[in-house]
């Protein structure tokens, strides 16, 4: 009976493979914009299109079997026994396969048998006039998606049967069950042979065939594909372990390639992050109409590039008659979809509109923990009546104010807030219902990318800059990131400036990284100058206040005598720009880490050095960016985007290295290190440990409710070894600890679903 389920299965991906072209209009764009595409290769063409579309049937279940197997998502009163299953990793009810409309394996393997035909029956030799091969990236992006789907198995059902070749027939499908017996794990998958076939294309470019959609653009058609080295990446992270410092640092090779292209890049400020004011009549701080455009990313539909933020989508439709429309989670959170198709006396669709309506009895909502680790963010501002500053700690992370909205149902007469998760369907301002978006589930965008990067940087030894990614951002060719040299004091961090006069910035007892010491750029000295007088309550005015200042503070600070001369500095090339608090031993261990090389073309740019100056009252913030020259992109750090404006000086922020390791260490039950412990080699894995717990956090803060949480979870506990580190989280998402579930899910086996067995 067990053989016949699975054949079953397999036999559905057989018959849905032999319909390959028969793509729907939804993913087919003006063919008349591609005249280089031979005829020949049209079947072939479609074919690629109708593997992108049989992905819609999988889409939703990646947001909704990957949340509800996380902590960030609870069952609301009106939970159905199916979704409470999933939520309950079928402790308590039934998640075999079919139990439900998302649990079906067949899907899965549906995209994968489409993509083996497409593989074995393309032919890339076909050139154009140019001499390129025609298909040869649509090629590289079937690979692409099968690896990818393939780990979407690995994650629902842990360990999966696996194929490479097309199964056209019900015999090949009795001779792969009862003699091939191969199967993929999250250990295995990395060494398959579906994966040694994505390392061979890799760099092969993208296709680009314009947008999708007919009467409404869904999605632009840069956005429906699925970047090879993200999805490596992601694969050999998911293998990482304990230990395993060779996989986390071949993912963060493979992450530092794709974010080092044209439609890579440095997480860029404009428009993605929240800010947030305090109101005058009851002292709250409440997001800003600027801070929609961070929720406003989910939604766009524009190219893939350097300045964008989405990277892959799976568009929905926007009419069933045109292809699937995707309301499943729309409905599960509570926005009932409704569609309006108009049409003329010849059948002929016109006019489409689709609009979301607020369902009070919905099935999922933000979880207590979710919210509380929101809550409990600190907030920086910098607000007063004059040029001082102060940091401003509490009000929350802004991006939860932002994706989950209160509404009170008047209906029914109660003035009791219900909360709705609308991040994925951004209202057009804070007040408005949400709309409905096509360009939703979000695969992969840069926050989510970056975010993996630095979980990969901190497995593979260094924790100092995968912290610099969550405050600051990573780049190159920068105006204000200083810049590690050979040669250092290992007194104290001192800064130099061109004409040899050395200056002590930070005294040594407040150092953060006191083994390290900075060459920056004069405009970066000045910078700093400015803001040390300002501290003094030195009024700097003019050069000459800055030049006179400067002089009397060099004359107190010692002028080494060993300072190498400005044409005596290492080349850019043997330079690595780093932040104040990453020790020398990493600045060191990065000059043999090709990943940290950051004198790149597409990873060039300024920190993002911002403030928030005083306006007419304590209360009226006005928002002050530094540079402001624009003619270089900007980078920042994913905190910012919802914590405020965080200095970056370690000085002036609560988000700083030592404060963060120490609240991870302490949710850990683990004692204080000091500055010097921190910087401790003998430390290092307690360091390790507690950026990872940090990052963790940033995932849930940046990325909730997109899908990911489980994959996060997993890949941490699996660099933690220990399978409680998922198990405590997930029991504790209500508020209240699950006893009997923490026990439950402390064998990993009982973390996937079950698949048909032989």
């Amino acid at each position: 009976m067990m053989k016949k389920n699975i054949i079953s299965i397999l036999l559905l991906a057989l018959v849905a493979s032999f319909g390959l072209s028969s793509c729907e209009d939804m993913l087919t764009p003006d063919m008349d914009r591609h005249d280089e595409v031979d005829e020949i290769a049209s079947d072939t063409l479609y074919s690629y299109w109708g593997i992108l579309k049989s992905l819609q049937n999988i889409a939703e279940r990646y947001v909704i079997l990957g949340e509800c197997r996380g902590d960030l998502v609870n069952g609301t009163a009106y939970v159905s026994d199916s979704i409470h299953s999933i939520l309950d990793f079928g402790r308590t009810g039934d998640i075999s396969d079919g139990a439900c409309r998302y649990l079906k394996a067949s899907d899965f393997y549906h995209v994968i048998n489409s993509c083996n035909t497409y593989m074995a029956q393309c032919d890339t030799l076909i050139k154009t006039g140019t001499n390129q091969s025609v298909m040869l990236k649509e090629y590289a992006q079937v690979a692409s998606i099968r690896a990818w789907v393939y780990m979407q198995l690995v994650l629902a059902y842990g360990e999966v049967p696996y194929f490479e070749e097309p199964m056209l027939s019900t015999a090949s499908i009795d001779h792969f069950w009862s003699e091939v017996k191969t199967t993929v794990n999250a250990d295995r998958l990395a060494e398959s042979g579906v994966v040694k076939k994505l390392e061979e294309v890799r760099n092969v470019d993208t296709p680009d065939y314009g947008s999708y959609g007919r009467t409404i653009k869904i999605a632009d058609a840069t956005q429906c594909l699925f970047p090879q080295n993200i999805v490596l990446g992601d694969i050999y992270l998911l293998r990482a372990k304990q230990g395993d410092e060779a996989s986390y640092r071949q993912a963060a090779q493979y992450y530092y390639d794709f974010l080092n292209t044209n439609v890579g890049g440095t997480i860029n400020p404009q428009n993605y992050y929240g800010l947030q004011v305090r109101s005058r009549l009851n002292d709250q701080m409440s997001p800003t109409t600027a801070g929609i455009y961070w929720l406003q990313m989910f939604t766009s539909t524009n190219p893939v590039n350097y300045n964008n933020e989405k990277v892959t989508v799976i568009p929905s439709s926007v009419n069933k008659l045109w292809g699937t429309v995707l309301r499943g989670v729309n409905d599960l959170f509570g926005a009932t979809t409704k569609i309006a198709v108009s049409t003329n006396s010849e059948d002929t669709v016109t006019n489409v509109s689709i609009s979301l309506s607020l369902n009070y009895e919905h099935e999922l909502g933000p979880s207590p923990l979710y919210k509380n680790l929101c809550t409990s963010q600190n907030y920086e501002a910098y607000i007063g009546t004059d040029t001082l500053t102060t940091v401003v700690e509490g009000g929350g992370d802004t991006r939860y104010k932002l994706c989950v909205q209160n509404y009170i149902n008047e209906d029914q007469g109660t003035d009791e807030a219900v909360p709705f998760v609308v991040k994925q369907n951004a209202p057009s301002n804070l007040l408005a219902f949400p709309m409905f978006c096509t360009s939703y589930p979000i695969i992969y965008r840069k926050g989510t990318i970056w975010l993996h990067f630095a979980e990969a940087l901190n497995g593979a030894g260094f924790p100092g800059y995968a912290f610099a990614i969550l405050k600051s951002g990573l780049c190159g060719n920068s105006s204000w990131l200083p810049t590690s040299i050979t040669q250092y004091d290992s007194e104290g961090s001192n800064y130099f400036i061109e004409d040899e006069i050395a200056v002590t910035y930070f005294e040594e007892n407040d150092s953060t990284a006191r083994d390290t010491t900075f060459y920056p750029k004069t405009s970066d000295l000045v910078r700093h100058l400015r803001q040390r007088a300002f501290t003094e309550g030195v009024s700097i005015n003019t050069d000459d206040d800055l030049l006179k200042y400067m002089t009397e503070l060099s004359t107190k600070t010692t002028v080494h005598p060993a300072l190498p001369s400005w044409k005596e500095w290492p080349s850019a090339d043997e330079q690595t720009l780093v932040c104040y608090h990453i020790p020398q031993r990493e600045m060191k261990n990065a000059k043999s880490a090709p990943f940290l090389n950051f004198q790149t073309l597409y990873l060039r740019g300024q920190s993002l050095y911002t403030y928030i100056a005083g306006g007419d009252t304590p209360y009226q913030l006005r928002e002050s960016l530094y540079p402001v020259n624009t003619s270089e992109p900007v980078t920042m750090g994913i905190h910012n985007r919802g914590c405020g404006m965080i200095k970056y000086d370690e000085r002036f922020t609560t988000f700083n290295y030592i404060d963060q390791i120490n609240k991870m260490l302490a949710t850990m039950n683990e004692e204080a290190l000091t500055k010097e412990e921190i910087y401790e080699e003998a430390n290092l894995e307690k360091v390790k440990k507690a950026i990872a717990t940090l990052i963790l956090d940033e995932m849930a803060l940046e990325t909730s409710f997109e899908g990911n949480r489980f994959f996060d979870l997993l890949c941490y506990s699996r660099f933690c070894g220990n399978n409680d580190e998922l198990a405590k989280r997930i029991a504790n998402r209500s508020g209240v600890e699950d006893g009997a579930l923490r026990s439950y899910l402390q064998n990993s086996s009982n973390w996937y679903f079950k698949l048909p067995q032989k």
